[in-house]
């Protein structure tokens, strides 16, 4: 095996190159995932008579769209590591062949760890969906029937299965984004648009999870009035998740980021003294034709300080943060309100 391909990849990594083998039409099995998944959930309700033929249970249907999601955010993060790589090069500038490593690491799971995130993920969601959700089963007639049963945990054990390979293969790539920070010996400040290409890379990992964490607990608090508080303590600890997602690769950057601001700034308070000391000198001489040019060098000192005083030292652009927190606190906020509301008129 090449050293560029130094372990086996991910199930997950061969299944959806399998998949972006269909070229534009990539998108073809993920549709067709849902629609079976959705179907075999309702037809088995359909056909056990829990549920009258025509009728359909929208957190079911949810649920089963959460399988082709997680797989296709999954096959976001490996395609988009590797583009956010190729932007951030030039300031790494890595041999050829540390580059196609970095880039493996980047967009390909370990076979071994990864199966065993899939199962710990499936065996957490066993437990989720037969201990945790089990105040929510009269709602959404979950095993109505043995075929039901047999579809509805098999459902979950894919969910929590995609989830936990989704959870490791973000939180590994955040690792190895921490690594290849590590390894940029340049900071330019005044430059900083190669890092935001990893920033952006978090981002939309983020987003995409807290859209998978809010939409699926909008939907469930319109199933039941009162969630029990263990499925909110679950939903907490996936978003905390997240956050780390987006937050820690970035953190190593800031850190140099500010020291090289540092830097810059103990440089120019340097330059500060040293102008200070010869208008001083300069006064107390009587030279005062020279006092000019020393306050422009002066002036041209304390602008330079201004303008890298303003400079953010992290690694994203003003509106990154800003959508990554109206996507947190958004939902958060309209979820308390309508809590609030419902106890008032209730």
């Amino acid at each position: 095996m090449p050293k560029t391909q130094a372990y086996a990849a991910s199930w997950a990594n061969w299944l959806i190159s399998r998949w972006d083998a269909l070229g534009m039409l990539f998108w073809l099995p993920y549709l067709g995932l849902f629609v079976l998944l959705a179907l075999a959930v309702t037809l088995a309700k359909w056909w056990d008579g829990s549920l009258a033929v025509g009728q359909f249970l929208p957190l079911q249907i949810l649920a089963a769209s959460y399988v082709p999601w997680g797989l296709l955010l999954i096959r976001y993060l490996i395609r988009a590591a590797q583009e956010a790589l190729e932007n951030i090069q030039p300031t790494l500038e890595p041999s050829e062949a540390d580059y196609q490593e970095l880039r493996y690491q980047l967009s390909v799971a370990p076979a071994v760890p990864t199966l065993a995130a899939t199962l710990i993920g499936a065996g957490f969601g066993m437990f989720y969906w037969l201990v945790i959700m089990q105040p929510v089963h009269p709602f959404i007639l979950w095993g109505s029937s043995r075929l039901s049963l047999a579809i509805d945990l098999g459902i979950a054990f894919l969910i929590w299965a995609v989830l936990g390979t989704l959870f490791f293969i973000a939180l590994r790539q955040s690792r190895t984004l921490q690594q290849i920070y590590s390894r940029i010996e340049q900071i330019n400040l005044m430059l900083p648009q190669p890092l935001y290409a990893l920033s952006n890379h978090t981002l939309v990992a983020a987003v995409g999870g807290t859209l998978i964490n809010y939409v699926w607990f909008a939907v469930l608090s319109l199933t039941i009035t009162h969630p029990p508080p263990a499925i909110i303590a679950v939903s907490l600890g996936i978003e905390a998740i997240i956050v780390m997602v987006f937050v820690l690769p970035l953190w190593s950057i800031h850190i140099l980021l500010l020291e090289e601001k540092h830097r810059l700034q103990g440089l120019l308070n340097e330059r500060l003294r040293k102008v200070t000391t010869d208008l001083h000198q300069t006064i107390d001489a009587g030279m005062l034709e020279k006092i000019d040019p020393v306050q422009k060098a002066l002036s041209s000192i304390q602008i330079q300080q201004a303008v890298l005083d303003r400079v953010s030292t992290w690694p994203w652009q003003p509106e990154t943060f800003r959508i990554l927190s109206t996507a947190i606190a958004a939902p958060l906020l309209i979820w308390l309100v309508q809590r609030i509301l419902s106890r008032l008129f209730t």
